[in-house]
């Protein structure tokens, strides 16, 4: 039987220490597979885009700086792949061995699911982010149908086509996860598959310089561009839901902030005490002040992103971002 076409999205930013392991792990488990590999890059200022070139495979690249965000990078993969399914990647992680034939026999048995996933291995850690993020891997990606995908994953194309677009390109994180909820909403499942999936490198920034990376790219906006984006959708509730701990937060961010205004020293006390004592269930829940506090410090700045967010403007997902071809290749 004819195996069915797979278009690879790679989305890349200054990923020159990890693509050629990237491109080399999926064209090993593509082999045997038609398909066609594109790096959509975010304008990196490495040498990402010529080292993509070398390998061969198609490099597409926005042309506006303003463009850059997690959301737009597999789109502009999408508005370039062609084929059955779409599987996307980012340019700091390698394909597992025997996740495509999964996926592909998995999609092509089940036509009510979109797409398909599977387990994830990271390496060690250096800041407080990526730590935190590998000791809740099995919460931030639980096996069996899911809501949404972190992570990427295989999707059928079709089903894309259907919900018009593959990630919003005004969301600077949860794209994967409003993905997901256009999806459900269109009658569509999704799933995580107990095999291996892709392995991760982590950023090795320290942990506040990785906070302030972070709100310079706009990441921590994130949870008030998914409710913009999602409010009158039939999926808001699922959405402010997913944010719900960024909106209480915001919430008491607000109240502190008015409290110091009256200058009410008692109004002030009480105020403060919320925080002191959520720093010392963060600290328990660590076994570390440090890790207690980097979390409620990380929580802090999602919240005051999360108002950031609210009003920023959203562009329409349907409308391509400003890009141009770097290197084109032709199908596999």
């Amino acid at each position: 039987m004819q195996k069915p076409f797979i278009s690879v999205s790679i989305k890349t930013l200054n990923e020159a220490e990890c693509i050629e392991k990237t491109i080399d792990s999926i064209r090993s488990q593509l082999a045997d597979y038609p398909h066609k590999i594109i790096v959509a890059d975010s304008l990196s200022t490495d040498n990402t885009q010529q080292l993509a070139s070398n390998k061969g495979v198609m490099v597409v690249s926005l042309t506006e700086p303003g463009d850059r965000s997690c959301g737009v990078g597999h789109q502009l993969g999408y508005l370039y792949s062609e084929g059955e399914y779409i599987l996307l990647m980012d340019g700091d992680m390698e394909l597992e061995p025997g996740f495509i034939d999964h996926a592909v026999a998995f999609l092509q048995d089940n036509p009510t699911y979109a797409g398909v996933a599977g387990t994830v291995e990271m390496d060690e850690a250096s800041n407080y982010e990526f730590t935190s993020r590998k000791q809740r891997i099995n919460k931030i990606y639980p096996l069996g149908d899911n809501d949404h995908l972190g992570g990427g994953g295989l999707y059928r194309r079709s089903a894309i086509a259907d919900v018009g677009y593959l990630t919003n390109r005004s969301l600077h994180a949860y794209e994967e996860a409003e993905l997901g909820m256009r999806l459900l909403t269109a009658g569509y499942k999704l799933r995580r598959l107990d095999v291996p999936y892709f392995r991760h490198t982590s950023h090795s920034l320290p942990t506040l310089k990785m906070l302030w990376f972070r709100w310079k790219s706009g990441f921590h906006q994130a949870p008030g561009e998914l409710l913009r984006s999602a409010w009158g959708k039939p999926y808001f509730r699922d959405a402010l839901s997913m944010v719900k701990n960024e909106v209480i937060f915001a919430g008491y961010i607000l109240f502190v902030l008015v409290a110091f205004l009256t200058l009410d020293v008692s109004l002030i006390d009480i105020a403060l005490l919320p925080l002191l004592a959520f720093i010392l269930l963060k600290t328990i829940q660590n076994r570390s002040f440090k890790n207690g506090l980097n979390s409620v410090m990380n929580l802090a700045v999602l919240s005051a992103g999360l108002i950031k967010g609210l009003f920023h403007p959203l562009r329409d997902p349907m409308v391509p971002p400003s890009n141009k071809i770097v290197h084109d290749q032709g199908d596999q």
